[in-house]
Parts: C-alpha cells; structure tokens; sequence
C-alpha cells in the first residue's frame, strides 16, 4: 500500500534550500551501496546499487540484454564488475573524495532507468567528515572537497551520462528519520537516539523532540559492516571461493538460503567454518556499536536504527537498551531511509506517494 506523506509536515533541519534549477535526486552514497531517491510522477522511487569496480574494461558482453558499463576517469579506465575478486576497495573514508566514488555516483543514476539529463544532487556525508571533531561546525574543506570530487569529468564508453550541474552535500544518519519522528508522539522533550551502521562508518546523533533540536553528534570511521565484510571474504578465500566485495556482502545477507552459499562456495566443507565466522563477526559488530551507542547516550527515550548494517546490530542495541521495550525501533527498508528523506525534505511536491525500493540486480555476464 502506498504511504502518503504531505510536504507541509517537513521541516527544514539545514538552513541552506537549494535552489532548483535541474532535475532533482538525493543519493546517500555509501561505501557498500548507493541508494538514489527521486520523484516521478508524484511517486517517490527509490533503488540500490551495490559498489563493485576494477580497473581495466570488459569486453563486450555476448547477450544482448546485458549491458556493459565501460568508464573512463582521466587516463583510467574502470568497470562495473561485480564478482571480480579484483573488485577495489570502497570500504575507507577516502572513498568519499576518490574516483570509486564519482564512479559508484554516476553507476546508480544509470540504473534508475532515467533517461541521462542534467541534475541537482543531493549528496551526504559521514558525520565524522561533515563536522569538525573539535566544535561540531561544518568541516567546508572537506564538504567542498566532496562536491569538487562529483562535479569532474567521467565518460561512459558508448554510452550518454547525467549532466551534474551542482552538488549539496548533508550529513549522514540524522535526516533518515525525519518523517519517523514528525509522525510519532513524542514530545519536546523526548530524546531520541538515531544509530547509523554502515558499511564503513558508525554515526550517531541525538535529536530533541519531533526534530526540533539535534544536542550532539557522535562519529566512529572504525566501526562498520566492512568488520564482517573481510572477514567473509577472508573465509571465502580460505575455500578456493575468492569473491569482490559485492559477492561477501550478499552471502552475509542471505547467509541463511543455503542454496545461494552452496553457489558461492566451492569448498563445501567449508560452508559451517565460513557462517560460523561471519556469525561471531556479527556479534562483535553488534557488540561494538552498542558500546559506542552507550557510551553516547546511556539513557535516550528512544532509539531508531538506520543504515544498512541495522538488521545486523538490532539485537544487540534492544539487548542494550532493553528496558526501551519496542521504542528501540528497526526503520523500515533501514539502509535506503536517508535518501527518501532527503529527497522528501528537498522537493516542492505538495504530496508524494512511496514505493518500496529497489534492488539492482547482483549479476554478472
């Protein structure tokens, strides 16, 4: 069923409103996958679109409905190959200034299935990258340096590109439950912690009552999904079943359908050592960011968990804060709910109808 949200219960959460001069679409552009929002037809449409790049072409691909995508960055070439074990690293916070990224940016918006246009983006970045660790400012060296590193040149090999004409770039984790918290009951003085896991980095904020305040941030580029990530593809290796990044992160997700993990894994003898090891893998994470989360804020009203590492840790953050009962709160479709938002808070749409997202399709030629 659709969900209806009406544009006039948004608040503004930055000062700056951009002003609208190309086709609108908010990607949160993370390490692991790019999730892009954008309004068509009134209907908010949302996918995700895993990173997984290596440096040389492909050839050509032998059936015709597969589509190649060959791109050039200055002198380098890069493709989109998602089972290479050759696949390049994107689980760094260098990531956010470095060609994987303009690559892994301009890779999702070919797979909205919108004809290439000149846009508007709206960008994110790390809590820890967005504000001065020493008087929570914004850090604009490096909020320029990201739009600078989004607004350079790349070329698709027989292919047309979207046109970037500008880029604004919001902070991580706190947008995402916007809508969440307008349409709950809390009241003024509720203090609502939001835990974002992600593939690289652990960001967390405190946001006082329906979103009127944010008393503190929180940032940790140590702690994320990348923990079970290595050590999935460590274990892989281990089998004779070398994989990309891409290929790990879909066996922690469907560790549970044993018909996948026997495709991924040629060493079946293997498979209870490998699951074993991403399990114990989980727990620390899990353990690790309730620790972080403690540390924080030892007794917040309420906590919601965002990010595509959420599902991951939920247990451990109830475990943590059990006396919270079920206002410890898994958002829904938790890793692409900061690109909703964000799209949300920044179009001109008086009412918007939501899909579900999308996940771009893990294949290969």
């Amino acid at each position: 069923m659709d969900i209806v949200i009406k544009r006039a219960l948004l608040i503004i959460i930055v000062s700056e409103v951009m002003t609208v001069s190309a086709f609108k679409i908010a990607v949160d552009d993370g390490s692991t996958n790019v999730k892009v929002s954008w309004i068509e037809n009134n209907q908010l449409k949302t996918i995700v679109s895993p990173n997984s790049f290596r440096k040389d072409w492909k050839s050509a691909a032998l059936r015709r409905d597969k589509k190649v995508y060959n791109y050039t960055i200055g002198t380098t070439k890069y493709t989109y190959d998602a089972t290479s074990d050759k696949a390049l690293a994107t689980t760094h916070v260098d990531y956010q200034y470095d060609d994987l990224n303009l690559l892994a940016v301009h890779h999702a918006l070919m797979q909205t299935g919108l004809k290439p246009c000149t846009v508007t983006l709206v960008v994110t970045l790390p809590i820890t990258e967005f504000y001065n660790s020493e008087d929570c400012q914004r850090n604009e060296e490096k909020i320029t340096k990201k739009r600078a590193n989004l607004m350079r040149e790349i070329s698709l090999n027989k292919g047309e590109l979207f046109e970037v004409a500008d880029v604004e770039v919001m902070p991580e984790s706190l947008p995402a439950v916007l809508s969440t918290l307008i349409n709950s009951d809390c009241n003024e003085f509720s203090r609502s912690l939001v835990v974002d896991c992600g593939g690289t980095t652990l960001d967390m904020g405190i946001i006082v009552g329906p979103f009127d305040d944010v008393s503190a941030v929180y940032g940790n580029n140590e702690i994320g999904v990348s923990m079970v990530t290595d050590a999935a593809r460590k274990a892989l290796a281990s089998a004779d079943s070398d994989s990309s990044y891409l290929v790990a992160n879909e066996l922690i997700k469907r560790r549970h359908d044993l018909d996948f993990v026997k495709e991924v894994v040629n060493d079946e003898s293997q498979i209870n050592n490998i699951l074993d090891k991403i399990e114990i893998k989980i727990q620390e994470l899990g353990s690790a960011v309730a620790y972080e989360a403690k540390k924080f804020a030892k007794n917040p009203n309420r906590v919601y968990l965002v990010g595509g590492g959420a599902p991951l840790v939920y247990d451990a953050i109830q475990a943590a804060y059990e006396v919270l009962g079920d206002r410890v709160v898994l958002i829904k479709d938790a890793q692409s709910a900061l690109a909703r938002e964000l799209c949300l808070y920044n179009t001109d749409v008086k009412e918007v109808h939501i899909e579900r997202e999308t996940l771009v399709e893990v294949e290969d030629e």
